[in-house]
């Protein structure tokens, strides 16, 4: 999903937590969101594709855009 759908389901109180871990398909970090619901959303670009950021800090500044205070690092 993109920021702009993310931050919409942020202001619903249907993300419940904000995740940041490394890639697997890429060398760099991911961020995902847990639904309330179950399962986890990831942060995508317009077109679908998951958005992989170089380094950790630029990683977990996207998810705090999302609206979240804090957010987990997995480290790999």
């Amino acid at each position: 999903m993109t920021k702009n759908e993310l931050r919409s389901l942020y202001t619903q109180q249907m993300l419940v937590e904000a995740v940041v871990e490394p890639s697997l398909s890429s060398d760099g970090w991911i961020v995902e969101f847990r639904h309330a619901r179950g399962g986890l959303v990831p942060l995508t670009d317009g077109n679908g594709v998951e958005q992989c950021f170089g380094d950790v800090d630029m990683a977990t500044e996207n998810a705090l855009d999302i609206g979240f205070h804090q957010v987990r690092i997995v480290d790999a």
